[in-house]
């Protein structure tokens, strides 16, 4: 095995992207067009610090941002392999460029090492900066703070995780471009993946990067974030019925296909609750993103039988911070429950580093998010199945829970 035209630096192209970017895009300019919107990035890691020479690369790489734009190879890669992608929005995207002098506050406080960003503009136009904001701010991190690793090993330890994952039957895909080291740790992930030659009844299903995806002839593989039931709970002004009016939008784009539910924007008791027989027979099956697994599997098959729908006819994603030994064990509690799974996995196979220096030190990733903050001057919340990634203005918060609670939709 070894390393095959791996890439030094990341792509100037569009498609260095995760698929569900595109994939709401598309759904927010059919339903949502003129919606304006705020994000702001979050470093969940007080510890991590930024240096001024870290920021003065990020801030050069986010001006040369407008460069980048859709070849006609890409739009017809596009059109050939994601047929659920209108031509509409293919037109759109053609078009489409980065403007981060007029959509993008960026600053750096030297004294404190903290870095600040917000992104706002028209929704349809800045949904595309998150990915690639944040690829690029733990890359300027570890290109220029925490130095202290290399690439020694590193095709070995993702040909040796991803061996263990197909051997114990696990169909999973690479989930990591938002977190990775930098592009180059990605693109030896995807190319240890593709040299497996293991004959165990799992597999690689695809990469949720599409340039990647594209470059090693796999599906780009994808859905939708929080952002999108974060936004219609906003802009319909409902906490109650967020999900099922998101739910009901996204299929109402995409007729089944993406047909993959995420449940924890609001907590997964009030997702239930949205879920009803209608919408759990249109999806193909659900997305776990926190809390307990095994409790939401439970959960889940539960929920399905009061239906009278047969679990084995279902799916879950787990997507929540996995590893080849969580999502082997997984497997084996969703194959007790009766319902198929898969896997997203991302931090573990773009960001498992050691340190250079003592290789018994782990590395740690960056633990960074760029949430959607505000919906035309409405705050935007998000509840998830875990306190500590709650997200947003703490009074709206506030005012969401009190209203699920009221409505009994709110675990206290």
């Amino acid at each position: 095995m070894k390393l095959v035209d791996i890439e030094q630096e990341a792509p100037d192209s569009i498609l260095d992207q995760d698929l569900y970017k595109f994939c709401m895009q598309q759904a927010v300019i059919e339903h949502y067009p003129d919606i304006h919107v705020e994000y702001g990035y979050v470093n969940r890691d007080t510890t991590c610090k930024f240096s001024q020479k870290s920021f003065d690369w990020l801030r050069r790489r986010i001006e040369a941002m407008p460069d980048i734009k859709a070849t006609e190879s890409d739009i017809d890669y596009l059109r050939k392999t994601c047929p659920y992608l209108s031509e509409k929005y293919l037109q759109y995207l053609s078009g489409f460029r980065f403007c981060p002098s007029d959509e993008i506050a960026c600053s750096f406080d030297d004294i404190s090492g903290e870095l600040h960003l917000q992104v706002h503009g028209k929704w349809s136009q800045v949904i595309l900066y998150e990915i690639p904001l944040l690829s690029l701010i733990s890359e300027s991190y570890f290109k220029f703070i925490d130095t202290d690793w290399d690439y020694a090993g590193q095709f070995e330890k993702i040909v040796a995780k991803g061996n263990r994952l197909i051997e114990a039957g696990c169909n999973f895909a690479e989930f990591g471009t938002r977190r990775r080291r930098d592009f180059k740790t990605q693109d030896i992930v995807m190319s240890g993946l593709l040299s497996i030659t293991s004959r165990g009844s799992g597999k690689l299903t695809g990469s949720s990067n599409v340039y990647l995806a594209r470059k090693y002839s796999v599906p780009p593989i994808g859905t939708v974030g929080h952002e999108w039931t974060m936004a219609i709970a906003a802009i319909e002004d409902t906490y109650e019925n967020g999900n099922s009016l998101a739910l009901d939008k996204w299929y109402e784009t995409f007729k089944g296909n993406l047909g993959i539910a995420l449940t924890d924007t609001f907590g997964s008791k009030a997702f239930f609750a949205n879920f009803d027989r209608d919408l759990a027979t249109k999806y193909d099956g659900v997305r776990h993103d926190s809390g307990d697994p095994v409790e939401f599997t439970r959960a889940v098959c539960k929920h399905y039988k009061s239906l009278g729908i047969d679990p084995a006819s279902k799916v879950i994603v787990y997507s929540d911070g996995l590893n080849a030994e969580t999502a082997i064990a997984l497997k084996g509690n969703a194959d007790k429950n009766g319902i198929k799974c898969a896997f997203g996995i991302g931090t573990d196979f773009t960001n498992d580093f050691a340190c250079a220096s003592d290789p018994s030190i782990k590395s740690r990733a960056a633990n960074i998010v760029i949430k959607l903050f505000k919906c035309n001057d409405r705050y935007c919340v998000k509840l998830s199945d875990v306190t500590t990634k709650h997200t947003g203005n703490p009074a709206e918060l506030q005012q969401a829970q009190s209203q699920l609670l009221k409505a009994g939709l709110l675990s206290q």
